[in-house]
């Protein structure tokens, strides 16, 4: 897919924190859905993202991602790494992806037959697959998600954990492979949280209730069934060239 480079203060103007990066610019999949306030601060983001209000991830590389609100990730997290071919004769990329390999000058050995040559193929070396990551998703340092994999509202991914599978709301998984742990909250109590969907509110609708308390925080989230939901402003790439 094709990137956009754009200036960060562009982004931090409209809501969208980003940390230092070279040139002060960044580069974006042109499919990228930013909702501010949210902060991209040193990630590199690759195919395509998708990035819900006061979510951030520190560190590390996302691609091909969903991601909900209020999302918290470590340093040196790996979201979605697209696999190499498993079933061909080679899972080497020197087969399929020509001189795109790797950027390279014409005064070696075999530079000209290496910017030239191609080598068809009769099916794509992988398909992207999508990562999707619900709401209040709390992801350790160096954490790995596998590409395709969904992780659901409210769960904890422990750090240097390998995702392989798809983790349930409120799950908490370490491990490699990761597996479930534990839950955060008795089932009935989880049900309650992912149904009043307390992510709609931004943190200054809920000032009013004490999130160390989760009781009272679901009899107050009870309480303002008739509030308008934040609407966040949304940073669209994909219109970027009707601008």
């Amino acid at each position: 897919m094709t990137d956009i480079t754009l200036p960060t203060q562009e982004l931090r103007d409209r809501g969208v924190e980003v940390l230092e990066r070279a040139g002060g610019q960044i580069r974006l999949p042109k499919h990228t859905v930013l909702e501010a306030p949210s902060s991209l601060k040193w990630t590199v983001y690759e195919n395509l993202l998708e990035l819900g209000a006061f979510s951030y991830q520190v560190s590390g590389y996302c691609a091909a991602a969903k991601i909900g609100r209020y999302c918290s990730f470590g340093e040196d997290v790996q979201i979605g790494r697209q696999n190499h071919p498993t079933t061909w004769a080679t899972t080497s990329p020197a087969l399929y992806l020509g001189d795109k390999l790797f950027e390279l000058g014409d005064t070696f050995t075999g530079a000209e037959e290496y910017h030239s040559h191609s080598i068809k193929t009769s099916e794509p070396p992988t398909r992207v697959q999508v990562t999707t990551i619900g709401h209040d998703v709390y992801i350790g340092h160096g954490a790995f998600i596998s590409a395709g994999v969904t992780i659901g509202t409210g769960a904890i991914v422990a750090g240097n954990a390998v995702v392989t599978r798809d983790v349930p709301p409120y799950a908490i998984v370490g491990g490699n492979p990761a597996t479930i742990i534990s839950f955060r909250f008795p089932t009935q109590r989880a049900a309650q949280l992912l149904h009043l969907q307390w992510w709609r509110f931004a943190p200054w609708q809920l000032s009013h209730l004490d999130p160390s308390k989760p009781t009272d925080f679901i009899r107050g989230l009870i309480e303002m069934k008739e509030d308008k939901p934040f609407e966040a402003d949304v940073i669209d790439l994909r219109k970027r060239d009707q601008a």
